[in-house]
């Protein structure tokens, strides 16, 4: 079974985990609705979620909740077909309101850091759109200057959207300005135009959301197919001297393309696979495929990674700083804090050093100025020799110099990373 590891206890193998993800060379995310439930929108199968609702309101109609969104059971009747409506609406009103929440966050910063191969969702809330991520849509027509191409995407919604209507008869679809029920406006057009040169009528077709349900075909499965394709062989291409991450976050992984989909994925030898669920979804049947599963808050797991990236982003920056230190320290020892100036790049650099380490970044500090200090007093006492010095021996001179501030500035790092650790 794969290694099973709770998010509350922490210990060095989550700490290890996050490292990893924080610093993979790609990642691939596949999402379900779990990501979604504290932005306000209920998953299906929880013990409050819509399957549930939908079982005590509407009992005698479907057995269960899940079959209202059976295909199969959802249009054999009109009274089924009018429950189906009114859901969908209500879920839509849900899915406005909604704003993008902390996963949603960490996926469109994969993608801004260049992190990002591709995000696939199960979720039909868009809420990936609103986050600020290419979201593919095949109901966009290629003309459209809104229109993402699949090779630019960066999140694929497996099972629809809720931002657009489709007729059940020509298939044409339309955004969601119309109501769920309603006769498709495409349809009636044609069948006015007949009726105006005396033929007959055509039959009129109703708006349904672009929401793939249970028991029917995928309109899109061999555009989705081939994106899959495209993502394995990326992953499978890469060298062994390179890791990629395949992260599962927020689904119990019983949706049958879901599974195939992580299957698929996960196949690559330099993948590592982990599943982060508020609740244990991993049996043996995923042995050899998943390495980890982590029990615990999708949220809580994101923040952890956004963490690490802050630190490394502060420790760029103080690295940065600190390569200006000995060029902008005065004579009298005293060191230059607030904004510094870099003698490389010529740009000001904000100097932001936590309050864990701002006693190690002191002792640092006086280190590097007394090394400059001496070595402007040793270069005073030697102002003869240093005249009559042709410049490449000058340079040579200042050497020494230069070295003790790279070795300060080697070990003041290593003390900030000893002061993350113990914050972590």
């Amino acid at each position: 079974m794969p290694e099973t590891l709770w998010l509350s206890e922490g210990g060095e193998e989550i700490q290890k985990l996050v490292k990893r993800v924080a610093s993979a060379r790609r990642v691939v995310v596949v999402t379900g609705a779990g990501i979604s439930v504290n932005c306000g929108i209920p998953d299906f199968r929880s013990s409050s979620g819509l399957f549930k609702q939908i079982q005590a309101s509407h009992g005698d109609v479907v057995s269960k909740g899940r079959d209202l969104f059976d295909a199969s059971v959802v249009f054999r009747t009109a009274q089924a077909t009018r429950i189906f409506y009114e859901w969908m609406t209500h879920l839509r009103e849900q899915c406005e309101r909604a704003q993008p929440g902390v996963v949603h966050a960490f996926i469109r910063q994969l993608a801004d850091r260049g992190q990002l191969q591709r995000s696939y969702t199960q979720n039909i809330d868009g809420l990936e759109r609103k986050a600020g991520l290419e979201v593919w849509d095949p109901h966009c027509p290629t003309t459209s200057p809104e229109c993402v191409p699949w090779q630019q995407a960066q999140s694929i919604p497996l099972h629809g959207t809720m931002d657009r209507l489709t007729c059940q008869l020509c298939s044409s679809s339309d955004t969601y300005n119309a109501v769920a029920g309603d006769s498709c406006s495409d349809c009636m057009s044609r069948s006015q135009q007949r009726e105006q040169l005396g033929r007959r009528a055509l039959a009129t077709g109703t708006l349904r959301p672009a929401v793939v349900l249970y028991g029917e075909p995928h309109p899109h499965s061999e555009d989705i197919a081939r994106i899959i394709g495209h993502d394995t062989r990326a992953l499978q291409g890469r060298k062994r001297a390179t890791h990629d991450v395949l992260l599962v976050l927020g689904t119990t992984l019983k949706v049958p393309g879901c599974k195939q989909l992580v299957r698929q994925l996960a196949a690559a030898p330099t993948t590592t696979t982990i599943v982060v669920n508020n609740e244990h979804v991993c049996g043996r049947v995923w042995d050899n495929i998943v390495d980890y599963q982590i029990i615990g808050c999708v949220d809580d797991w994101c923040s952890r990674v956004q963490r690490v990236w802050a630190a490394q982003t502060k420790i760029t920056q103080w690295t940065r700083v600190r390569k200006t230190l000995p060029a902008n320290c005065s004579a009298k020892g005293q060191k230059v804090t607030g904004e510094r100036r870099s003698t490389t790049k010529k740009e000001n650099v904000n100097y932001v050093v936590d309050e864990t380490v701002e006693s190690q970044t002191r002792k640092v500090d006086h280190v590097v100025v007394e090394i400059v200090q001496s070595q402007k007093r040793r270069a005073q006492d030697n102002d003869s020799i240093e005249c009559t010095q042709p410049e490449p021996k000058r340079r040579r001179a200042e050497l020494p110099m230069r070295r003790s501030a790279r070795i300060a500035m080697r070990e003041s790092i290593e003390l900030y990373h000893q002061s993350l650790s113990i914050c972590t």
